[in-house]
């Protein structure tokens, strides 16, 4: 029941390949939906990538201002970065550097996890949930444990399909001092308040910002009707945090496996969904190669395109003009 099911996403073009490391201005003016200075940072790194299908970023985790980018060398790629560093005021910390299997990964990854954003959510470290509307829905979902491996020019992708149950109970409260943890990183931290409406002291002054800013940075879709229900939490370090109550959850998830006919059907949706929303990246079109016997490599039907084109969603477009 632990077998994992093994994919290969090879890169013939890994040698033209350049990485940058640049620096985000956070002293322009803000998009609501990222008040803070590293949010913004973090939307402008998913600006990059949703604006060419030929670039891979991800937002450095610990410095505040730095964005990782990897972009082919060959064509109009670097010419394209050019336009869009003025255009969400980002600036070059350095020279074009050769691509490591570390940056790569990371890159792959967070791209990957964006694109592939709102059929499948990220959970944690490594799972990703497959629902849309997971945050409001009770009971096991689909999803898939992962695990992401670089080796030279060839990136590795482990799935295990998997039933994970967020555990939460309709009209559930949490108390001033209780344990909780937080999505998406599934992060432990600490009730301090109880709120029935978005407290005045939160970052963001209306429902509309917050449910924008899930989107916009996390991928996470909340429900278009406000749910009055919110807590602060307070973690290790830093000021509290004020998040939706169907954001939080008293324990992690339990994870089921699933007989092998059922894990059929979740690979094929996840590796479909995958070719669907990434079908190139940095210049080349995505391969998957299955390296088991059951090649569930996924076809795309009607039925999901139907699905992504309907849940498919940008972050906000930086506009001077945002108030």
């Amino acid at each position: 029941m632990n077998h994992e099911y093994g994919y290969t996403i090879p890169n013939s073009n890994f040698n033209n390949l350049g990485y940058l490391k640049v620096v985000a201005n956070i002293n322009d003016k803000h998009d609501r939906s990222a008040p803070s200075n590293y949010h913004w940072k973090v939307l402008k790194c998913r600006m990059i990538i949703f604006s060419a299908s030929s670039l891979m970023a991800c937002p450095d985790k610990s410095d505040l201002k730095e964005v990782h980018i990897i972009f082919n060398k060959l064509g109009n790629d670097y010419d394209r970065l050019t336009s869009l560093f003025m255009k969400f005021s980002l600036s070059e910390a350095g020279p074009i550097c050769e691509v490591t299997s570390e940056i790569y990964q990371m890159c792959f990854h967070y791209t990957m996890s964006a694109k592939i954003a709102p059929a499948w959510n990220i959970l944690g470290y490594n799972y990703f949930i497959n629902n849309r509307n997971f945050l409001t829905e009770t009971g096991p979902q689909d999803g898939v444990r992962y695990k992401i491996a670089m080796h030279e020019s060839t990136l590795t992708l482990q799935l295990k399909p998997v039933k994970i149950h967020i555990l939460k109970y309709k009209g559930e409260k949490y108390g001033e001092g209780e344990n909780i943890r937080v999505l998406p990183s599934l992060n432990k931290g600490i009730i301090e308040e109880h709120y029935d409406a978005l407290p005045k002291s939160a970052t963001f002054k209306c429902y509309k910002d917050l449910r924008r800013h899930w989107k916009n940075i996390h991928g996470y879709r909340l429900p278009e009707n406000e749910i009055p229900s919110y807590y602060t939490v307070r973690f290790w370090r830093g000021d509290p945090l004020t998040y939706p109550a169907i954001c939080l959850t008293r324990n992690f998830p339990i994870i089921t496996p699933l007989p092998k006919p059922s894990e059929r059907l979740i690979l094929t949706n996840f590796i479909s969904c995958l070719k669907s929303k990434m079908p190139n990246y940095l210049g080349i079109p995505l391969t998957i190669e299955a390296n088991h016997a059951d090649n569930y490599s996924g076809n795309v039907n009607h039925e999901m395109s139907d699905t992504q084109a309907v849940s498919l969603c940008t972050p906000t477009q930086y506009q001077q003009g945002n108030n």
